[in-house]
């Protein structure tokens, strides 16, 4: 795999896990450290948990074998898909200068990236 496709893979799963634990704080919102372990034991907690750790495990695969200041800056695509995640599944908004911000994010990444 390239060193972006190995990137993308790690953002992918990045935001997935982003996604999973927001869905876990909507059925079970973090409202004091003792309602803690109950919300550790979240299945949507417990499923983004499981996937941050496979996206390590890619992560130190691509630092193994890439430049880490060639991959490191694409990983500023975890913003621009989780803002579109968190527009597509949890109906939130996004203001123009924020859909700028996030387009600018892109183009830093696609400079980068070549």
């Amino acid at each position: 795999m390239t060193a972006v496709a190995i990137t993308f893979l790690n953002v992918l799963l990045l935001v997935l896990g982003q996604v999973l634990w927001k869905t876990g704080m909507i059925h079970h919102p973090f409202r004091t450290i003792a309602n803690l372990p109950s919300l550790i034991m979240n299945p949507y907690v417990l499923l983004g948990s499981f996937v941050y750790t496979v996206a390590t495990v890619v992560w130190l695969y691509g630092l193994s074998r890439y430049d880490l200041s060639r991959i490191y800056p694409l990983q500023s695509l975890a913003y621009v898909l989780g803002a579109a995640a968190g527009v597509y599944f949890f109906k939130e908004t996004i203001s123009l200068r924020q859909w700028v911000g996030l387009a600018l994010v892109v183009g830093g990444a696609a400079l980068l990236a070549r």
